[in-house]
């Protein structure tokens, strides 16, 4: 009885409070663009200018569409409402910069497949930008720009090589059979220090519980990736939880039992309750809401393959959830208000 009272008044928490965060994360998309066109443009333009041909069209959509305007404006944000204060230019900067390498950095591996070695190189700075291809030289622009507006670099560099080590252990994915036990640990390792790289520009440091629990969020944000990203992996030859499972109902509970893991966590860490419910409404709002309604469609999907799901069936238009749909983004809503810890 206790807790169908605590879960009905969360409900309501979640309702009443649902358009001030709506809006808040609109905001700060808003605010997130707007830097993104007087001070990345700039940078990217004189890119393309010089481009080799390692430059595209998705390199720079990327950066403006995707990691450079999400990791500031959702992850980013998160982490300042979590501690209470307001994005400073210097994180923007650093921040930015951190999304803008990503799409470069995995093209590293997944486009380019340099050896692990002169990868390794680049991070550890131990190769001068000449000589190198345009793309290879725009990360070094933004990679640069992170270190110089860190609050501590050494720290940065060293979270960027765990990054480093989680793609190379990611290799696997597209070589042989994983187990489900494999495959979780890959994703897990990925994710967890992808966002423990981004946490570096964002002062104070974490540390103790905090360190861990933005650990765990990188790991389930890795698991809500795969979800969205089935389609493209699946083209690719790419293993992950998603492409090999049978019953999309398993990765659901799994999802379920993540968050419900992490919310309780975060409420531990010793930040305002306010801001800690705040921190994770964004989250909710941003990115973990919108998995269960791409779910949703992916499971519809079994009862056209004998009630058992197999990706290597299904065509794009099944695959590819698009939330930028109206109904998508009603239902989006709907799962943070019910489905959401």
């Amino acid at each position: 009885m206790q807790f169908f009272i605590m879960s009905q008044f969360n409900k309501f928490l979640k309702t009443v409070g649902l358009p001030g965060t709506v809006l808040r994360v609109l905001k700060n998309i808003n605010v997130q663009k707007e830097f993104l066109v007087n001070h990345i443009d700039p940078i990217l333009k004189d890119a393309l200018q010089n481009n080799d041909g390692s430059l595209g069209k998705p390199d720079i959509d990327k950066i403006n569409h995707y990691y450079g305007l999400a990791v500031p404006a959702i992850l980013g944000e998160a982490f300042c409402v979590l501690r209470g204060t307001e994005m400073s230019l210097t994180e923007r900067w650093a921040s930015t910069s951190q999304g803008a390498m990503t799409g470069l950095f995995d093209d590293f591996f997944d486009k380019d497949y340099m050896a692990n070695d002169a990868v390794e190189k680049i991070v550890r700075l131990n190769e001068g930008a000449a000589g190198k291809r345009s793309n290879q030289k725009l990360f070094d622009i933004f990679y640069k720009k992170a270190l110089e507006n860190a609050p501590d670099k050494k720290l940065l560099q060293d979270a960027l090589l765990e990054v480093y080590h989680a793609q190379v252990e990611s290799k696997k994915q597209a070589a042989g059979s994983l187990s489900a036990k494999a495959l979780l640990a890959i994703t897990l390792f990925k994710g967890g220090s992808s966002v423990a790289f981004y946490r570096t520009v964002f002062s104070p440091e974490a540390t103790g519980k905090e360190k861990e629990l933005i650990y765990n969020l990188g790991s389930v944000m890795q698991l809500a990736n795969d979800i969205f990203d089935i389609y493209k992996d699946k083209e690719a030859g790419i293993k992950t939880l998603l492409t090999e499972t049978k019953h999309i109902h398993d990765i659901r509970i799994l999802l379920k039992t993540y968050l419900q893991q992490y919310y309780a966590d975060a409420f531990e860490l010793g930040y305002p309750a306010k801001n800690t419910r705040a921190f994770l409404n964004i989250l909710s709002i941003g990115i973990f809401s919108r998995c269960f309604v791409c779910l949703d469609q992916l499971e519809g999907n079994e009862k056209l393959t004998g009630n058992e799901f197999d990706v290597s069936k299904y065509s794009r238009k099944q695959l590819v959830c698009d939330m930028d749909k109206k109904r998508n983004m009603l239902r989006s809503a709907k799962k943070h208000i019910n489905e959401m810890p």
